[in-house]
Formats: structure tokens, sequence, C-alpha cells
């Protein structure tokens, strides 16, 4: 094997990692924690307004990235966020209307059982998941859409895949709270920067998890919701929909796996330990934010921890179109 190829496979190494992370949290200072992932193998790019402009990685080459102000906006039509649920069995897709799609994580697994399903974006914040399920990202790569991640999940991608595999534009973002290789602000700080802002709307700079908010504008920063579904609503209110539909937002890992995961082989989750202190309040400062500006948000799961005063609930069968406009696969 040529040198050069021996890179990746040494900075995919589990104890180095493990090691460099142990390293850089006991030789910085705490405000800084949130970058030991990143040290020293990401190095981020920022334009004049300071902000997430790429990400130059040591020793692999990554996909090309496009700046999220270059994307085009504006969503025709309702806009559907498919998150990782077990309800969403539940849904027949074949039989769904549906104009714009986005996943996160697993959500791909779907085109298993229905082929003619499109997603127009993605989403993922997990690198765990990027390591665990290589077969999954795999095909979102693949894909015709616009994959949203961070700088570490980026980093991952590069490690993982062949840059010259991917056919999915990839945008890069970061948490308002805790930039990429800038130390993490103080609650008061926070509410300096942000005081008034109308872009970046902070419910509350003090709570013991992560900084409350919602994000108007994402090429300036998001705000950490505890789930992958909070970061999602927030490009899709960005995008221009005026109505999403949540599918599988359950948010409960006692409901049982992912839908897309078998009993005994999910991978660990936080969302019952973060749902009443860190997750409800979130999104129930978020329903308030969106109903204000119009934006109509419907959870389709029934069963949701999420209580109905957060998002309208309805039944999946509100998507069903006419039997002539039944999606149908090629095959089919």
């Amino acid at each position: 094997m040529h040198q050069l190829a021996l890179v990746p496979r040494l900075l995919r190494s589990r104890p180095l990692n493990k090691g460099l992370r142990y390293f850089y949290r006991h030789t910085r200072p705490k405000a800084d924690r949130h970058n030991e992932t990143l040290w020293p193998f990401v190095n981020v790019r920022r334009d004049r307004s300071d902000r997430l402009a790429g990400c130059d990685l040591l020793g692999v080459r990554g996909p090309a990235t496009v700046a999220l102000d270059h994307l085009p906006r504006g969503i025709d039509g309702d806009a559907h966020l498919i998150l990782s649920g077990p309800s969403v069995a539940q849904i027949d897709y074949a039989q769904c209307r549906m104009s714009t799609v986005m996943g996160v994580n697993g959500s791909i697994a779907l085109r298993a059982r229905h082929p003619a399903l499109r997603f127009h974006y993605y989403a993922m914040l997990d690198a765990g998941f990027v390591k665990s399920r290589r077969d999954l990202v795999a095909e979102v790569l693949a894909q015709d859409l616009v994959l949203f991640v961070t700088p570490e999940v980026y980093r991952w991608i590069a490690l993982l895949f062949d840059h010259r595999s991917v056919r999915c534009r990839i945008a890069l973002f970061e948490e308002v709270h805790q930039r990429a290789q800038r130390p993490r602000p103080q609650p008061q700080e926070l509410e300096a920067q942000l005081g008034g802002d109308q872009e970046l709307v902070l419910f509350d700079a003090h709570h013991p998890m992560h900084a409350h908010g919602f994000s108007l504008n994402p090429a300036r920063g998001l705000f950490g919701g505890g789930t992958v579904a909070y970061t999602s609503l927030q490009f899709l209110a960005w995008l221009g929909a005026r109505t999403v539909y949540l599918h599988g937002l359950d948010l409960s890992a006692t409901a049982g796996p992912r839908f897309y995961e078998r009993t005994g082989a999910q991978l660990a989750t936080a969302l019952d330990r973060q749902f009443a202190g860190h997750i409800e309040p979130a999104f129930r400062q978020a329903g308030k934010l969106l109903r204000a500006r119009e934006i109509q948000v419907y959870n389709l799961s029934l069963l949701s921890r999420l209580g109905d005063d957060v998002f309208e609930k309805r039944h999946w069968s509100c998507l069903l179109q006419a039997p002539s406009q039944v999606l149908t696969s090629p095959e089919s």
C-alpha cells in the first residue's frame, strides 16, 4: 500500500483520536472544550463577517462545499421533515403527496421500501452516526440533494468516503453557542451579542445545557435543541417553508428503536435524559416564534412526547393524494 494511503487510515485510529482529545481537554480552557474533536485535524475558514466559509483538513481531501448564502431559497409548497422515530414505519409514503422533503441521519433507509421517495435536503450533526452507519451515509452522499453538516461530520465524511464518489452538495454550519475554533461565550456575552437580533433570536442564554434560541439565518449559525430535528426545522424556516410537516418526531427512546434499526442494535440516544429540561422547552419557544411568523408546523406523530399545544398533531393520512397521483417505483 502506498504511504499516502495510510494517512486517512491513521487519522481514523480510535486510540489516536482518544489520546489527542484527552491532551486537548487538559491543555485548553474549559470554554474551548467543544473543539476537542476538531483539533488538530480541522482548520476552519471564515469570511469577512466571521461566518463559517469552509474547512481545511489534515491529511485528507474532503468533498467540495457550497456556502449557505449561495443556496437557492424559496420552497415551493409544503415541506416535510422525515425523522427517525418508529412511527415513521406506519406511514405509507407511496400514497403521500409531498413536494419538498428533508431527511436526517437514517431517514434515507425509507428508500428501500419506497424507491420513488426523493430527498431534497438532509442534515447530519452526529459524527458517531457517520462512523457507525456508513451504509446509510453512502446512500445519502450518492443523492442529488443538499446535505447540511458540522465541521466534525464533514471531517469524518472525508476520512471514510472518496470525495470523487460524492454527488450531493455539502454545506457547512455551526452552532451559535459553540462556534468552531472559537471559545464558548458566557451567557452574559451571548446576551450582549444577540440582544434584539432579528435573525438569531435568543430565548434563554442562561439555560444550564445550551443556550436556547432559533436561527432565521443559518449562515450566521444555528441553535442546538438537543436533537437534529430542531436543527432541521431552523433550516426549513430559512429556506422559506410556510407549512412544515414533522414525520417521526416521537422523541422517546422507550417507544422502540428508530424505524431503520433492530431491537438490541440501536445507537445510543440522549432523548429521554434531555427531553424535559432541554428539548421540550426549545421546541415550545420555537413553536411560538414560528406561529408569530405565520409558519404552520404540524406533528404527524400522534404519540409524540411534544404536546399538541407545541405543534398541532395530525394523522399522516392528511397527506393522502388521489389514486391517479400515487407515486410508483420504477419497478412497478
